[in-house]
């Protein structure tokens, strides 16, 4: 019995034994995970450019007015979300293609009616052009003219103020109605400030005194313009512009004669330069500025008149305060500049 149980535990193991060979392992391959398809990098859009801003200038054109210009627009266009740019010259198709919004113009610019009309959808701006009329997409600076009358009145007011006496004269130009009314005004001004004006020592003349020639006059007949002031004992003279040269100029100075006009002087005459009345665009374009900005088109802006080349050895401080105070109630429109009564 122990044998038999030998034995078959000898073949039980026997068989576990063979079994256990039969059986392999079965190995498996590692499989390759498959690379992502790449995809591909967008690429940016282009930001568009914004619509440019240009002033328009020549070579011809005032340089002190461009670089006053310049300096202004060159902050003042990028503020509004515009590039800015300097052009000598444009086309109508430029403007299209180069998607050009604004245009500042300064003189001269012989062909900017046709560039406003050819481009209807872009806004102008003409900076001393008074020969250019307003449109739907034109605002012009001094349309119109110079309102002479204006400058003519302070520079009468002035004259009596400093002269005594009232000693004051006007040299005009008889074949120019601006200039009519600036001799008129004049007279106003003068009278403005001491009614009468009747002197009380000789001689005894009815001041103001008045001298007009048309504007081609020869200097000698200007120059006798400037005598028939010197031998009525004129103190100071309004020279209205156009009229004479800087020879009459001259020569008035030199004669003892104070002088008022309405651009900077000569070097030379400036010992006797009382003051210059002059008209800047560039002040009127800058008070005008902000609403251009804002989008006020087709408009006449009037040119702006200022008080220059101040002479404080004829014209003290406290008779300046004087001057400017009666200019800033004749420009916001208190005091009339031509009287009735003024021939």
């Amino acid at each position: 019995m122990r044998i038999r149980n030998t034995l078959l535990l000898f073949i039980a193991v026997l068989l576990t034994a063979c079994g256990g060979a039969a059986t392999t392992a079965e190995t498996v391959a590692p499989v390759a995970s498959p690379s992502p398809i790449p995809t591909a990098t967008p690429l940016p859009t282009p930001t568009p450019l914004p619509p440019v801003g240009v002033l328009l200038a020549s070579e011809a054109a005032d340089p002190v007015l461009l670089e006053r210009m310049q300096a202004f627009l060159a902050s003042a266009i990028p503020e509004v979300g515009l590039r800015f740019q300097i052009r000598p010259s444009l086309t109508v198709e430029t403007i299209i293609q180069e998607d050009i919004a604004w245009v500042v113009a300064i003189p001269p610019q012989p062909d900017l009616p046709a560039l406003v009309a050819g481009a209807p959808q872009t806004r102008f701006l003409a900076v001393g052009m008074p020969e250019m009329a307003p449109a739907p997409n034109l605002s012009v600076v001094g349309s119109g003219g110079l309102p002479l009358d204006q400058q003519g009145f302070m520079a009468g007011y002035t004259a009596a103020l400093i002269t005594p006496e009232w000693r004051v004269g006007v040299i005009g130009i008889a074949d120019d109605e601006a200039a009519q009314q600036a001799r008129k005004a004049f007279i106003t001004g003068v009278q403005y400030y001491c009614g009468l004006c009747r002197p009380n020592y000789p001689p005894f003349f009815e001041y103001p005194l008045f001298f007009q020639l048309n504007a081609a006059a020869s200097a000698a007949e200007w120059r006798a313009a400037a005598d028939f002031m010197i031998h009525r004992s004129v103190e100071t003279v309004y020279v209205v512009p156009g009229a004479g040269d800087e020879d009459l100029l001259r020569y008035l100075a030199q004669s003892g004669v104070h002088l008022i006009g309405g651009e900077t002087p000569p070097e030379d005459v400036r010992g006797s330069w009382v003051a210059s009345f002059a008209f800047s665009s560039w002040e009127a374009f800058q008070q005008f500025w902000p609403r251009f900005a804002a989008g006020e088109d087709g408009q006449a802006v009037p040119v702006t008149l200022s008080l220059e080349d101040v002479n404080p050895g004829l014209l003290s401080p406290g008779r300046q305060r004087l001057v400017e105070e009666v200019m800033q109630n004749l420009l916001a429109g208190y005091i009339q500049t031509i009287s009735e009564s003024v021939p």
